[in-house]
């Protein structure tokens, strides 16, 4: 019904879908579940642990950051043109509950990997590494990639 003619039925109003479509988005509906999706990968990094490359004048240089990481837990493995270096991590905890004098034993396993390509053929022998505050850093001379060719007979 109509305000000021309360005789005349009053007719609902027309919507408009792309009006409705564009206020259902502008009030984002998802952006908690995004944002929360957003800091799961964030803190839990799926590819591992940053690594960086670059290269200096006469080598290349691949560095991982690794902080926590005990020495013996760094696996480095060399190939041709690639280097992989995985982490494995074992934590064992006991803990005690003071009022209850409860025991609680915890395992937990954690493995994480990369393999950067480097541009180069890596020369094993002159290839180093070490690891200080955190920092893995791995080194090699610049030495070209030699091609495989096959001669057709």
């Amino acid at each position: 019904m109509d305000k000021n003619n309360p005789d005349k039925p009053q007719l609902p109003k027309r919507r408009n879908l792309m009006n409705d479509l564009d206020a259902f988005f502008e009030r984002n509906p998802f952006g908690d579940v995004l944002r929360s999706i957003d800091d799961f990968f964030s803190s839990h990094s799926v590819s591992g642990f940053p690594v960086h490359f670059y290269e200096a004048e006469k080598e290349w240089v691949v560095e991982a950051e690794l902080p926590g990481a005990e020495r013996k837990n760094i696996h480095i493995e060399l190939f041709s043109d690639k280097v992989k270096i995985s982490v494995n991590n074992n934590v064992v905890m006991n803990t005690q509950h003071q009022q209850t004098g409860a025991f609680t034993h915890e395992y937990r396993f954690d493995h994480a990997e990369r393999v950067v390509t480097i541009p180069y053929t890596i020369d094993r022998a002159r290839t180093q590494a070490s690891y200080i505050n955190g920092i893995l850093k791995i080194h090699g001379p610049k030495t070209p990639k030699k091609g495989h060719r096959l001669s057709i007979e």
